[in-house]
């Protein structure tokens, strides 16, 4: 079994996996901060869960995540801080009916805003749950009406003695006391007075997962050709690699088949005319299945370079025809001397030999090998990597399409406020043209709109002010099942409706886990 598949499957609700499986990693140079992801779940009686994720940097370098607002701070009597959390989300499911999803966004609005007034995080980067300490804890509690989840004991008195009425405890203590709460409020005057809707407490673990992301290219390649990719996983034996391989490599080398890898993907340009995009995906998928055969992966977690030690490397090989990307010396034995005669080596090594190659291939069956080698190239140059935590960003900005029918589609554009326009270019009863457009938020792997809408008393190109007139007609949700599909749940005038959407066109395609 994977065992990187199965405790993210067991953690994530498959269809909201993408932003906190890929959400973050470790820092690729030993001499900056940090950039770690850590995502979390917890169970509540009756049946119900927490999943969240926390991405940040260590920037003082005194081993935790600390960052709490203002407001919440001086309640509590702690000390503010903010800029070591960027990006925060934690969804509630199979309690209050509907999920319920709260984000914190620094680039949308940061802890000195009103808004995120009992917002804070701490917690400590020792690889244990969190709230397991006194001085952990989290406050995803937006201004109400909302529901919000406390987890530890920091930021317990902000609910204890109202509206929970009991303390939070440390996660993991020997008696059976609670060590999170959820609570819905709805105001009421005088502010800051409330109505207490629903709270529920939870003694569950809260269990604790860092994936670690990279994001590498390559260029200088013989013919021109260069390549960009990523990969992630998790170092579950804490040997400071990320390390799985496909059979072809347990077969002819005698590797183990590790499990330690969650996904991966080379885009390479310059040898078609179109950009050729390899990938594999160990979350829904097993390392030892027929299409993994040549995949392999020993990235270490450490430096800034792939495979510029001897025993690391990289090898997306996909069944020919196809082009295959080696990068370091730990696979090499598997192209040369069998397919290739020059194999590679790691990067910077002494003999200044090539550490990164490209094989294209055919399939042959009357040759010994099965293929023939239709080009190679070879790169002597570098293959940086560094730290990318993933969540909705200008990358999915593009044109999208309806999968059904054909002749409609959606726009959308990811700001650097941390916005999202989308519009909805369709018809209306009558087959006229109708645009649809909203400003939305990101939350994790979603867009939401709450006001789709319309426009009226328009000008064509008129030469003199106007006054347009804005209806809502609607609301609207996008949720991206990977950077290239994704669902769309709408209701206009009235009537519910679901799209299925394809990636028309965008600025670049990244890898998504599901």
């Amino acid at each position: 079994m994977n065992s990187t598949r199965d405790s993210l499957q067991k953690v994530l609700p498959r269809k909201h996996s993408l932003a906190v499986l890929a959400g973050g990693l470790l820092l690729a140079s030993s001499t900056l901060a940090e950039t770690v992801s850590v995502q979390f779940s917890q169970s509540y009686p009756g049946g119900g869960t927490v999943t969240g994720l926390i991405v940040g940097e260590d920037l003082d370098g005194d081993g935790r995540l600390y960052a709490v607002a203002p407001g919440v701070a001086g309640f509590l009597g702690i000390e503010p801080a903010s800029g070591e959390v960027t990006y925060a989300s934690v969804r509630i499911e199979g309690l209050l009916g509907e999920p319920v999803t709260n984000i914190f966004d620094a680039s949308v609005a940061d802890l000195e805003d009103d808004s995120n007034f009992f917002w804070g995080f701490a917690y400590n980067l020792d690889g244990g749950p969190i709230g397991d300490e006194t001085d952990e804890g989290v406050a995803f509690a937006p201004l109400a009406p909302s529901t919000s989840y406390f987890a530890g004991p920091l930021f317990s008195g902000a609910v204890d003695p109202e509206p929970l009425n009991t303390p939070l405890v440390p996660c993991g203590q020997p008696e059976v006391a609670p060590c999170s709460g959820i609570t819905t409020l709805e105001p009421v005057d005088p502010f800051p007075n409330f109505n207490l809707l629903y709270s529920a407490t939870s003694s569950d673990p809260i269990v604790t997962t860092e994936l670690l992301r990279y994001t590498f290219e390559q260029d200088g390649f013989d013919d021109g050709a260069s390549i960009t990719g990523t990969i992630s996983g998790q170092d579950l034996d804490g040997d400071g690699m990320l390390y799985a391989v496909g059979n072809a490599w347990i077969e002819m080398g005698g590797l183990e088949a590790g499990d330690e890898i969650a996904y991966a993907s080379v885009t390479i340009r310059g040898v078609t005319p179109e950009a050729i995009v390899n990938t594999v995906d160990l979350v829904t998928g097993d390392v030892t299945d027929i299409a993994n055969y040549f995949f392999g992966a020993a990235v270490s977690v450490e430096g800034s370079e792939m495979g510029d030690e001897p025993g690391e490397g990289l090898s997306i090989a996909p069944f020919s025809p196809s082009t295959s990307y080696l990068v370091g010396d730990k696979f090499s034995f598997g192209f040369s001397p069998v397919i290739v005669e020059q194999g590679i080596s790691n990067c910077g090594n002494e003999a200044g030999e090539p550490c990164g190659m490209l094989v294209s291939l055919t399939p042959n069956s009357e040759s010994p090998t099965g293929v023939d080698l239709q080009a190679v190239q070879y790169s002597e140059q570098p293959a940086p990597k560094a730290a990318a935590p993933f969540i909705v960003n200008g990358d999915f900005s593009g044109h999208w399409f309806n999968k059904t029918p054909e002749g409609e589609g959606l726009t959308i554009q990811v700001l650097d406020t941390g916005a999202v326009i989308v519009y909805w270019l369709t018809y209306d009863a009558s087959g006229d043209q109708r645009w649809l457009f909203g400003i939305g938020r990101r939350e994790g792997a979603s867009v939401i709109i709450d006001d789709l809408q319309v426009t009226a008393n328009g000008v064509f190109a008129t030469p003199t002010e106007t006054s347009v007139e804005l209806n809502t007609v609607g609301e609207l949700t996008i949720d991206f099942a990977d950077c290239d599909n994704a669902t769309v749940d709408y209701v206009v005038d009235g009537e519910p409706g679901t799209l299925e959407i394809g990636r028309l066109t965008g600025l670049k395609s990244l890898e998504c886990v599901r």
